[in-house]
């Protein structure tokens, strides 16, 4: 039975509460198919090819790094949901045109103000004078650099590639009249205003900064749902680059602690450092984003059922010492299977 997520119009927006690499891509795919017999207007994103997206589809592996999970998932389930690349987006092109060329008739319509990565902006991330950090240098900050610096070819513009489902527009989003999902691209953590300042991204990585970033009023956003995992993960260290600190509460830990295969990011495949869940980083993203729901994800790293459920308890302890209402939806693993709900102030019958 489909749950109802979605009753609101306006737009749904789906964030990291941590450091990233929660299992957005996952929720977003699991979301797509709650929101399987309703209509969606399109999915927005405003991230850049420094951060990828995960999900599962029949049991084969989707990774994206441009185009919005719920778009892409609901065209595969033979639904319509067009991808909105907002005037805040980073554009690759090549990577662009790679994933538009395999999802052909996902809708694709690019903002003439997203920025743009080429050589010129890699260089500059690489040479930026800086501090060196553990970045992905995949061009995305040196991107929006030149758009900031106001050079003219540093965004899409009115340019075409030739792909038939890719079209330049400045979007015509009616939230008030339709359903949209954002996806928010990193995690809260690394927000340029965060803490953790300078091992952090070039921007902020919130609810509020998706829609400003796609011009969307505040007042449009319907619901919230903030991924979160039970050890919380940054990026690995290079040989020149740190990829920054812990909260105060969290204890660096390894793989081998935990009995698990180490994982590896997503986009520059280093493997990824984990921690302890820290309670102060929780707190800190709940004050940020306000979530309807709470993906609590990863609960299969775990030892045993009875883990699992102390875990939830202390977040529903974290949620009633901070009077934030939100529903709890589990995540066991990488597939939709692997996820379910568990309601208690929001309807779940449709």
């Amino acid at each position: 039975m489909k749950t109802n997520l979605f009753s609101e119009l306006g737009v749904h927006c789906l964030v990291d509460g941590q450091f990233g690499s929660t299992g957005k891509g996952a929720l977003a795919a699991w979301l797509a198919e709650q929101a399987s017999t309703l209509e969606f207007r399109g999915a927005i994103y405003s991230g850049g090819p420094n951060s990828g997206h995960t999900f599962y589809h029949d049991g084969e592996k989707h990774v994206l790094k441009q185009l919005p999970s719920f778009a892409v998932k609901t065209h595969l389930m033979g639904g319509e949901c067009a991808a909105y690349l907002s005037a805040g987006a980073v554009i690759d092109l090549d990577i662009l045109t790679d994933e538009a060329t395999r999802y052909p008739d996902v809708k694709i319509y690019v903002h003439p103000n997203a920025a743009i990565v080429n050589e010129i902006a890699r260089s500059i991330e690489a040479g930026s004078g800086a501090p060196k950090i553990a970045s992905t240098m995949s061009g995305t900050g040196g991107a929006l650099m030149r758009k900031i610096a106001r050079h003219p070819d540093a965004i899409w513009g009115e340019r075409t590639i030739g792909i038939p489902n890719v079209t330049t527009m400045h979007h015509n989003i009616k939230p008030f009249e339709h359903r949209y999902f954002m996806e928010v691209a990193q995690g809260f953590s690394l927000g340029i205003n965060s803490e953790f300042y300078p091992n952090v991204t070039s921007r902020e990585c919130t609810v509020m900064q998706g829609l400003a970033d796609a011009r969307i009023p505040a007042r449009a956003l319907a619901r919230t749902y903030m991924a979160i995992r039970t050890y919380p993960i940054r990026v690995g260290n290079t040989t020149e680059g740190y990829s920054g600190d812990w909260y105060s509460d969290q204890e660096e830990i390894t793989w081998e602690d935990l009995d698990v295969f180490p994982e590896l990011t997503t986009v520059t495949k280093r493997i990824r450092r984990i921690a302890t869940f820290s309670p102060y980083q929780f707190v800190d993203a709940l004050r940020a984003n306000d979530p309807d729901f709470v993906f609590v994800n990863f609960l299969n790293y775990l030892q045993d059922k009875s883990a699992q459920r102390d875990f939830l308890q202390d977040i529903k302890d974290i949620r009633e010492d901070n009077e934030r209402w939100f529903d709890i939806i589990e995540g066991h693993g990488p597939e939709s299977s692997d996820i379910r709900i568990i309601g208690e102030s929001i309807p779940l019958q449709a």
